[in-house]
């Protein structure tokens, strides 16, 4: 017979999880991540009894009617079976246990920790009988002799020990084991087996084979492997009869070998290809063996000795005769193959044996595997949704969202209620809040404005508004849906069902929008107005999920989208979505890397590798809130976790923000990683100190003697203040060469910019028609690359920045560099006259057109608005691009309808017909008293003869 998988049964939730049988083989006994003990009849049983022993539960054992967990207090606790009562601790270690073991012939336990020790302890706990601590790495495994005379164990140091129990010595060591700093990174347990029934042997894996070793000489005896085995094989254990070895591989491969002669009775390859992480046979010894995958996933192997699992326990000569009959049966219809013939004349013996018999098969099963056709390569499964800033839903203390408004935690007692409580970090925002939580809430959103709290069953959004009095309002979703996660912003509320359904609400309750979303759900997250949507885009990969990020955005009646990739680290998850402190969307993957999405280049950039911060290789972070501000996040160091404890409380954790970039440990690098991570994050940066960065960039380019990458910098800087001291500093080392070049580049950014405002006047337009701003309408082409736009100068003085000709004779677009006029009593300087001012001086007819607001005769819209863009940017700041380009051209229209019935009342008041002008006497000198203040420079001008 051949060995047959039974489907698989979800146990567990995804990570490590074990599996061990009773000893009279009716039970089967699993433990997972969730901290649950689940207790199967068989793998057909779908209402296992289910145990919660903490919040993770990474091995069990089963001795003597009573069964042995590894708890997350790093304990090994005992369990009455079946009542399943505390029945006392076993022993203690100092880091997560990795592995409990025994066996019939046992009478003790062998436990192994991450603390680089393992335990030969009691049943009944006490001092422990030998402890092994001269390991230098988590111990990954631990396997005892069944006459208690050896014991083994692998370290993630690379070594494989055995030891001599009685005086406890060292007896050999074997380099076999992959070196790994945390059992929760190892993919490879090396998990070996002595051999039940006298314990000659000791089999354990290397590498893509099973060595099986002689305990009294300790020689090799033989190997276990075979061609379709194409990696490393993790744990290998020998059937309770000792005649068969079993051993799976880190890509889900689970094989059988008889002992004796080698054969292999057949190889099952896993569904999903996940690491295969317990195994464990039926100690009735009907051939079955049980598994766990890291996935949580249950399943069973039969007829693993060659014969039907079902059949053990009938009378021998039953099975006997059945076996022969099978035999005969193969034999039948491999003859019958042999003699088929390709010839459709050919007389077909199958066809004959059908006919006459009355037999019905199916040809196509009856084939060799090679005509059938080969499946397709497994996906990895599609992450599940989840809160960003919470823990994981089944502890009894958890945070349901930790940002940066506050806090909202959930505690649930051991009769089943549940409370949350909510605490702000400003108090002068709101005081704390104290719910029952009745409906058993499991998702929750904090603002500034709003708490929303949502739950599967029954799906209903409870909101609470935390402006003015509190109001609370809630709202059921339909019968065919479920909520699956939830958002706010201070103006919107999010929630994401089943259906593929995002539904909008505003704080204080009115239904604002129903949108559909391409895939299944990931996280939601909310900032103002604008809620950033993530799901799946298409179905998983090998190894990858491929997810897409929605930016929706609310104004008023109009909603916008703009849906981008979200990339995220090779066989990585996403763990965390938000926004920083002024609105770009974050995201932070398990692998430990934020990214920034940066609107205006539509661009995601990695800001944050939080490996660099951590110490041990298991340690993680919780990302509370990023700020470009301060350019800092704020995290939670979880030591050996994946997720902070409530209690004590943790302390929260101020990151740099820092953008990988090339030879971090090189001055040139961290000059440049600051210029970079200044022009693309929001940063509150001294413009002084970002000239003093550049300049010493570019003192490290003329010493390194590279002058093009010097000229270069200078290029892409474009700060004209720039310019006469990185000329100055050339010249005091002797390169004039360089000087030179450096001085004509003013002139060369004039030129440019005379063709690159031709096409800027065409930008007014396309920011109108823009479905989303992702772009600033201030950031014109030829702006400076690296120092940012926003920075403030803490001087009293403001940077001089080159006027673009094209400015100046009244066309084209605003210069970012030109300089901001600032209000005083002294005389104004003519090198910081304002776009306006200088309009005013080169007016062709000053004299008549005092008001620059005033289109001048023959003017279109962009000309004037391109002239006097400037001036409205200034009187209206709060307007965007787009709606400073509406209200221009009603100002323009109603400027220019108003000079037009001005100059029809001046004729009619002076007498003027059919053009002619009459001379203007004293009496008008009042009138011309009266009109605007002229620059000075416009004294210098010539007047314009009539």
């Amino acid at each position: 017979m051949k060995i047959e998988s039974k489907p698989l049964r979800y146990a567990h939730a995804e990570g490590h999880t074990d599996v061990c049988y009773t000893e009279d083989g009716h039970h089967l006994i699993t433990c997972g991540h969730d901290g649950d003990v689940r207790i199967w009849v068989d793998i057909e049983d779908d209402d296992p009894n289910s145990h919660c022993v903490g919040e993770t539960a990474v091995a069990v054992c089963f001795k003597d009617k009573r069964l042995y967990v590894a708890t997350d207090n790093h304990a090994v606790q005992a369990y009455t079976f079946p009542a399943f009562d505390k029945d006392g601790i076993v022993t203690r270690f100092t880091a997560p246990v990795t592995q409990i073991m025994s066996s019939g012939k046992i009478e003790a336990l062998g436990c192994s920790s991450e603390n680089m020790e393992a335990k030969i302890c009691s049943l009944e706990g006490g001092a422990p009988l030998f402890v092994m601590s001269d390991h230098k790495g988590p111990v990954l495994s631990v396997a005892i002799c069944p006459e208690m005379k050896y014991v083994s164990t692998a370290c993630g140091d690379g070594i494989l020990r055995i030891y001599d129990i009685d005086t406890q010595k060292l007896v050999k060591e074997i380099s076999c084991v992959p070196k790994i700093n945390t059992f929760y990174a190892a993919k490879v347990l090396c998990r070996m087996n002595f051999e039940p029934s006298e314990g000659k042997y000791l089999a354990y894996p290397n590498n893509r084979e099973i060595i099986l070793l002689d305990c009294e000489s300790w020689g090799q005896r033989m190997t276990f492997t075979h061609n379709s085995i194409k990696c490393a094989v993790s744990q290998c254990q020998f059937s309770p009869c000792g005649s068969y070895l079993a051993g799976s591989t880190v890509a889900g491969q689970i094989a059988v070998w008889e002992v004796h002669s080698g054969t292999c009775m057949g190889i099952i390859e896993h569904p999903t290809s996940h690491n295969i992480s317990a195994l464990s046979w039926n100690p009735k010894g009907n051939g079955v063996l049980a598994y766990c995958d890291v996935a949580g996933q249950l399943g069973t192997l039969v007829n693993c000795y060659g014969k039907n699992s079902s059949k053990f326990g009938t009378d021998s000569e039953d099975v006997e005769v059945v076996e022969r009959a099978d035999d005969n049966d193969d034999l039948v219809e491999n003859l019958i193959e042999h003699y088929e013939s390709d010839d459709d004349n050919a007389i077909s013996l199958e066809k004959i044996k059908n006919e006459t018999l009355g037999l019905i098969t199916e040809q196509e099963d009856s084939r060799p595997s090679s005509r059938q056709v080969a499946p397709a390569p497994a996906t990895v499964p599609p992450q599940p949704p989840f809160q960003p800033s919470s823990t994981p839903a089944h502890l009894e203390n958890r945070y349901m969202c930790w940002n940066e408004v506050g806090i909202v935690r959930c505690h649930t007692i051991e009769n089943g209620e549940s409370n949350i409580d909510v605490e702000f970090h400003d108090t002068n925002l709101h005081h704390g809040i104290h719910l029952n939580n009745y409906l058993n809430h499991t998702m929750a959103s904090l603002s500034s404005s709003v708490l929303a709290l949502a739950c599967e069953t029954p799906s209903k959004l409870v909101c609470i508004s935390l402006v003015g009095s509190s109001k609370e309002w809630s709202v059921s979703l339909p019968d065919t849906e479920e909520a699956l996660c939830v958002a706010v912003g201070s103006g919107i509320i999010a929630c994401a069902t089943t259906a593929r359904l995002l539904r909008l609400f505003t704080p204080m309750g009115t239904q604002r929008q129903v949108i559909s979303l391409p895939g299944p759900a990931v996280a939601l997250a909310g900032y103002n107005t604008t809620v950033f949507a993530v799901y799946h885009r298409t179905d998983p990969g090998l190894s990858d999920q491929h997810l897409a990020m929605d930016i929706i955005a609310l104004n008023g009646r109009q909603v916008r989208c703009k849906t981008v990739p979200l990339p995220l680290t090779p066989g990585s998850k996403l763990a965390w979505l938000g926004a920083s402190d002024v609105g770009s969307p974050c995201a932070f993957d398990n692998t430990g890397l934020l990214r920034m999405y940066d609107i205006a280049s539509g661009v995601w950039m990695p800001i944050c590798d939080t490996n660099t911060h951590s110490r041990g290789a298991s340690d993680t972070w919780f990302i509370v809130s990023v700020s470009e501000t301060t350019q800092k996040v704020r995290a939670i160091l979880c030591r050996g976790a994946s997720f902070p404890p409530t209690v004590p409380k943790p302390i929260v954790a101020e990151l740099a923000l820092q953008i990988p970039l090339c030879e971090l440990d090189t001055e040139k690098s961290q000059y440049e990683e600051q210029l970079v991570r200044w022009a693309h994050t929001t940063s509150d940066v001294d413009v002084k100190a970002a000239r003093e960065t550049s300049l010493k960039l570019f003192a490290l380019a003329c010493r390194s003697e590279i002058e093009p990458r010097a000229i270069e910098l200078m290029e892409l800087l474009k700060d004209d203040r720039l310019l006469p001291l990185a000329a100055k500093y050339a010249s005091r080392l002797g390169r004039m060469h360089l000087a030179d070049k450096l001085s004509n580049l003013a002139e060369t950014w004039e030129r440019e910019n005379d063709r690159l405002n031709v096409a800027n006047a065409h930008f007014t337009e396309l920011d109108a028609r823009e479905t989303y701003d992702v772009t600033s309408t201030d950031s014109e082409i030829n702006a400076s690359l690296i120092i940012p736009q926003n920075a403030k100068e803490k001087k009293a003085y403001s940077p001089i920045k080159p006027v673009p000709m094209k400015n100046i004779l009244g066309s084209g677009s605003r210069n970012p560099f030109k300089k901001q006029q600032e209000v005083t009593k002294n005389v104004q300087n003519p090198l910081s006259l304002t776009e306006r001012n200088l309009v005013e001086v080169h007016s062709t007819n000053s004299g008549e057109n005092k008001d620059p607001m005033t289109p001048q005769d023959g003017e279109s819209f962009v000309d004037w608005f391109s002239r006097n863009k400037t001036t409205l940017e200034e009187e209206h700041a709060e307007l965007t691009p787009s709606e400073l380009t509406r209200h221009g051209i009603k100002l323009f229209k109603s400027v220019q309808s108003k000079n037009g019935s001005n100059e029809k009342g001046y004729n009619e008041r002076n007498g003027t017909d059919n053009g002619n002008k009459r001379k203007l006497d004293d009496a008008n000198g009042e009138a011309v008293a009266s009109a605007p203040k002229q620059s000075k420079l416009s004294a210098f001008m010539c007047t314009k003869k009539t």
